[in-house]
């Protein structure tokens, strides 16, 4: 067994990718905390047995389901594994043969059993930003932390010389001219413009701080960053901020979070920010410049093979069926229209879409993973590919 706590890269999906007979893919929603892990293993062992149950039903040789369920096992039995679980478990299990991913992002619980593995949800860890920073502002203290694919978010350092709190940044002796809010957050309720001002220099200097310290980590700003604080000052940071990176703003009091509940924040903010962005690029894209824009998956499949395709949509709670030709992007549909487990002659088909989307990779393309209501009003097909030149 190969525990992965990397996003999947594309030697793993080659490894994951094609036949394996009999291929069950396990998909659960997991959480680092310690009290939570009893569920996810009881939906794991639950998604095994069922799986399994299904191979037998098929006709499997006692051997193979032994075999089966020593994959099973050896995933149940892992401690180290259990012990360091993140947001979702992504299991790939054959006779002799398992992949288990960690993943940050959340999954939905799944189970399948076929010829191939369902790499659909697989796809979203890598296609998606699951890196973020965040801020944690109050006139109390504030602090920046760092979450990334295989880490959970964790305090940075910063220059000592930086102010630590809206005192040392406004130069004030304690308790003078304060504006409300203590414990409770800066509610808003600044009493008059001389609060209101030094509210503004504080949200200054901290801007100029955090912009400070995530160059050095982060020179091209590609990073979104998360700023937990209560009104007014989440505002005045925000007005500072927006011009150098993505910046997303989390109203609330953030003085009495732990990295645990800044964690699972961000990675819920990040999933937010994931969808509007591929909405929004959805509807730039139907918006756009005539013979951009490819639904049918086999024109899409040709033009991935010639390396035309841009940036692939497709919705991974979708499942299409059949065989594709990396070479020359030839595309053959399972039966019932896609929707059995094999071609008219027997030969055993896997899922089209992600087999699409790995060609796209392949040959430079970007791809995006969406749910079926994230494509919006007017997106009929399982999959949208923007090509990278306008077809006559």
């Amino acid at each position: 067994m190969t525990v992965h706590h990397e996003l999947p890269t594309s030697a793993d999906f080659a490894t994951l990718a094609g036949p394996h007979l009999p291929a069950i893919t396990i998909y659960a929603s997991t959480s680092p905390v310690v009290n939570e892990r009893e569920r996810a293993e009881v939906a794991v062992k639950s998604a095994f047995d069922h799986a399994i149950d299904q191979v037998k039903l098929g006709g499997a040789a006692a051997s193979e389901l032994d075999a089966l369920r020593r994959e099973r096992d050896g995933v149940l039995g892992d401690l180290a594994l259990w012990g360091g679980l993140s947001r979702s478990l992504a299991i790939f299990v054959a006779p002799g043969f398992t992949e288990v991913f960690v993943l940050p992002n959340r999954l939905d619980d799944a189970w399948h059993v076929g010829s191939h593995f369902t790499l659909g949800q697989l796809l979203r860890a890598p296609s998606q930003d699951q890196e973020a920073f965040a801020l944690t502002l109050s006139s109390n203290e504030w602090a920046l932390w760092h979450a990334t694919p295989a880490a959970r978010a964790a305090r940075l350092e910063t220059d000592p010389t930086h102010p630590a709190n809206l005192e040392a940044a406004t130069n004030r002796e304690p308790g003078e001219n304060s504006p409300r809010g203590g414990q409770h957050g800066d509610r808003g309720e600044v009493g008059d413009e001389r609060g209101k001002k030094l509210l503004d220099i504080y949200a200054k200097r901290i801007a100029d701080a955090t912009r400070h310290e995530l160059a050095a980590i982060d020179p091209d700003s590609h990073v979104p960053m998360f700023v937990f604080a209560a009104e007014p000052l989440l505002s005045a940071f925000l007005d500072r901020a927006r011009n150098h990176r993505r910046v997303v703003g989390v109203p609330g009091s953030p003085d009495r979070l732990g990295s645990s509940e800044i964690d699972a924040a961000l990675r819920e903010q990040l999933a937010k920010l994931n969808v509007a962005e591929a909405s929004q690029a959805l509807g730039v894209l139907a918006e756009g410049t005539a013979g951009r824009v490819e639904r049918d998956l086999a024109a899409i499949a040709r033009l991935a093979a010639d390396g035309a395709v841009e940036t692939l949509w497709f919705d991974f709670t979708t499942s299409v069926n059949g065989t594709l030709d990396r070479s020359s992007g030839a595309v053959e549909f399972a039966g019932a229209n896609g929707d059995g487990d094999a071609l008219a002659d027997g030969t055993p088909a896997g899922d089209l879409l992600a087999q699409l989307a790995l060609l796209v990779i392949a040959k430079g393309g970007k791809v995006v993973t969406v749910r079926g209501e994230d494509l919006g009003e007017g997106w009929n097909e399982p999959a949208v590919a923007e090509l990278r030149f306008a077809l006559a």
